[in-house]
């Protein structure tokens, strides 16, 4: 299902809200994201706590998080914890958290304004959502491949999320932002490398719906480099394999059915950019044989 931002709750009691930030080497970002937390007007919800995992950062990310606490005693930062992969660090966040819904945030986004109100607003409308994605597009840079690649691939997200939910199936979740009742899950299996399907998969088997939220918009930065792309699509694939093989959980994006009537729209619309596209998905087939590969020898890339 999906929501936009112009309906209004039907529930005007509010939702406490605790915001986990997993933020490894994210210096030259935390600072404005918290900021821009605490800016954000509380509609519908109140804001308990932000607690930040820098799980292991050796640059000066708990510098910067701590510069902002001294502003504002709601905000946390997890000292002594290494680099164990986002699913564990996650989990650090949850058992700290008290609101009664959780939002992960990505320690290197952009928030547009109302983000956070716009995406926990569905939890009032449906006491049965038990997770809600947001949406997710490339911060503005140079006009080049990468740039191309990225806003293709979130815009891809996108559609299939719009696509799925608009003929009542279950959305994608997007792990950069995205929030989830308190009660759905104590922690993440350390196995676990695609936290945001995890996180879906185990809502819908406890009862609970999934909702999109388009216009609960933030914006990150992608790999710029071709080495990096690939790491970073080789994860996603090997997260979305692993589901298949431990919880026998296909994620929707991986139906061909799904993806194909999606993927000639975008394609129809940047055709003009044809060595681009080829180029593109000469690295996702690249990226997806890489994880097939991985699986198979049993290298599971936990970190990020």
């Amino acid at each position: 299902m999906t929501y936009q931002s112009h309906r209004r709750s039907r529930n005007i009691a509010e939702v406490t809200v605790s915001v986990g930030i997993p933020a490894y080497n994210e210096e030259t970002t935390i600072s404005k994201l918290l900021k821009d937390i605490l800016k954000e007007a509380e509609e519908g919800f109140l804001l308990k706590e932000i607690v930040v995992n820098p799980s292991g950062s050796t640059d000066g990310t708990v510098a910067m998080v701590q510069a902002v606490m001294k502003t504002d005693s709601r905000i946390k930062i997890m000292l002594d914890v290494g680099r164990e992969g986002k699913a564990a660090a996650l989990s650090s966040i949850l058992i700290d958290a008290d609101g009664d819904v959780v939002v992960f945030i990505d320690g290197d986004v952009v928030l547009e304004k109302h983000a956070v109100s716009r995406l926990v607003r569905p939890f009032h409308l449906d006491d049965k959502i038990g997770v809600c994605s947001g949406n997710t597009m490339p911060k503005e840079g140079r006009d080049d491949f990468f740039q191309f690649a990225s806003l293709f691939v979130r815009s891809l997200h996108h559609e299939l999320c719009f696509y799925l939910a608009g003929r009542g199936k279950i959305p994608k979740v997007n792990g950069t932002f995205y929030a989830i009742r308190r009660n759905v899950l104590d922690a993440f299996p350390r196995s676990v490398v695609s936290d945001d399907e995890y996180a879906s998969w185990l809502a819908q088997k406890k009862g609970f719906h999934i909702a999109y939220v388009p216009e609960a918009l933030v914006y990150t930065r992608d790999p710029h480099t071709f080495g990096g792309f690939i790491r970073w699509q080789k994860r996603i694939i090997a997260g979305q394999m692993l589901m298949r093989r431990y919880f026998n959980y296909q994620v929707p994006t991986m139906r061909v059915r799904v993806v194909v009537p999606c993927l000639l729209k975008l394609i129809s619309k940047h055709r003009r950019k044809m060595l681009d596209l080829l180029t593109l998905f000469s690295l996702g087939i690249l990226s997806y044989s890489l994880a097939f590969i991985s699986l198979l020898r049993n290298e599971i890339p936990y970190t990020y």
